[in-house]
């Protein structure tokens, strides 16, 4: 995943953003399980926290969902 960040906006705003293109445009696929939350910040070069945050976003619209003890997933889900 490489992302450009805009210095004008929340940095979590455009994680969200970057993530739901890669999702709808099938470059992370349905089922899909993601890295680690420690890994893709230190892949995106990005606060543990604000990707932590992004997620949360992420998950509340539906594009991604949590199994406890397994990681987060890409939804199914292929109407959103």
């Amino acid at each position: 995943m490489n992302f450009v960040f805009d210095n004008e906006r929340p940095i979590y705003i455009q994680l969200v953003e970057q993530f739901k293109i890669y999702i709808v445009s099938g470059k992370i696929g349905p089922g899909e399980r993601l890295p680690s939350v420690r890994d893709m910040a230190i892949s995106l070069k990005v606060n543990p926290n604000t990707l932590q945050r992004a997620l949360m976003e992420l998950e509340e619209d539906g594009f991604i969902y949590t199994e406890r003890t397994n990681g987060k997933f890409v939804t199914n889900n292929r109407e959103l």
